[in-house]
């Protein structure tokens, strides 16, 4: 696959370098050969507390307080999408708001643990001229509405039993809809290298990823903002649960998770604080996907499942990464030497 940018020097993101956390930053365990199971339980349990429980908790509450009831999902109806519509959206703007809010407009932590010195600004290239209003408005307008329409057709297809279910009360499927919590994730980050792969295709790259690398400083509300399309790639993972048997809250899980966890991952800051007592915070953002926004040319998966390490595209950070990326880039752009008898 060919790669749209080729960032061997530093990027306007690399001159602008605040916060940078201890390296050589580290991935899971899951494709190392000989197996180590240990290692892999270890990060999947580190990868779920505690965001994995909130996006589950979050699920959870969704489906049983404030999703149409089956009778009336069983006919297609704007009503009840746009129900699910608006859940969406304030669910949304209640995670990508609050930490805008918190570490962009109040600026609570001022630059401890900001990647990037830069605060987020004007720029032509964005709708109006302004990062943020551009990205809440590819965030709301074309990402809840993608999010929406996968929810409520497959709901849809639950209601009128056209796809196969699971019951928590049925049998083991407790235990087995518990499982499928983990699956989702690992998932999950799997289809996103796949998919993320085909989007930086050069061709691809220049008439839909672009809209989402605009972003080289990314605030909360940039994670969600990219093209119609892309939204409609990244959020496919969905499409599992047609085939697999699952159940509803599996379906708001992996949709919702996929969805707000962006906000986080791409808020600029490695740690959130908690209250005013020194040194209390929480994981904040990705480092190992900043990394990719700061170069492009690594990273295009994620830690749980890292497919970047079988690719040779990994950065983890160190000196040496941005060499090796710097070598395997030139090595792309050289011509074929072509041998003469």
């Amino acid at each position: 696959m060919t790669d749209t940018h080729s960032t061997v020097g530093p990027s306007p993101s690399s001159r602008a370098k605040g916060y940078e956390p201890e390296v050589p930053i580290t991935v899971s365990a899951i494709l190392d050969w000989p197996p180590k199971p240990v290692a892999t339980l270890r990060h999947i349990a580190s990868m779920m507390l505690p965001q994995g429980l909130i996006w589950v908790g979050i699920a959870v509450v969704v489906w049983n307080f404030f999703t149409p009831s089956m009778q009336r999902m069983a006919t297609l109806s704007p009503g009840w999408v746009l129900e699910i519509y608006v859940r969406n959206v304030v669910m949304f703007t209640l995670v990508a708001g609050t930490l805008h809010m918190v570490l962009y407009v109040k600026r609570a932590q001022q630059q401890r643990y900001k990647y990037n010195t830069r605060w987020l600004g004007s720029n032509p290239e964005f709708l109006w001229g302004n990062q943020t209003r551009d990205n809440i408005f590819w965030c709301l307008v074309s990402g809840c509405a993608v999010w929406t329409a996968y929810e409520a057709l497959t709901l849809w297809f639950y209601a009128n039993d056209w796809i196969p279910a699971v019951e928590w009360s049925s049998g083991w499927g407790w235990l087995y809809l518990s499982a499928l919590t983990v699956v989702t994730s690992l998932w999950s980050v799997t289809h996103f290298y796949c998919i993320h792969r085909v989007l930086h295709i050069r061709w691809v790259y220049d008439r839909v990823h672009y809209l989402h690398h605009r972003n080289v400083n990314p605030g909360p509300w940039s994670g969600l903002s990219m093209h119609p399309v892309e939204h409609m790639m990244y959020l496919s993972m969905f499409l599992l649960w047609w085939v697999v048997p699952a159940h509803p809250v599996i379906l708001i899980l992996t949709l919702s998770s996929n969805s707000l966890a962006t906000a986080v991952t791409h808020s600029g800051f490695e740690r959130f604080e908690i209250g005013k007592r020194e040194g209390r915070s929480m994981k904040g953002a990705d480092y190992f996907h900043h990394l990719h926004h700061r170069y492009f040319e690594c990273n295009y998966g994620n830690r749980p499942v890292p497919l970047d390490k079988l690719s040779g595209t990994f950065h983890d950070g160190t000196p040496e990464a941005h060499v090796r990326m710097r070598e395997r880039m030139k090595a792309r752009r050289s011509p074929r030497t072509v041998s003469r008898s």
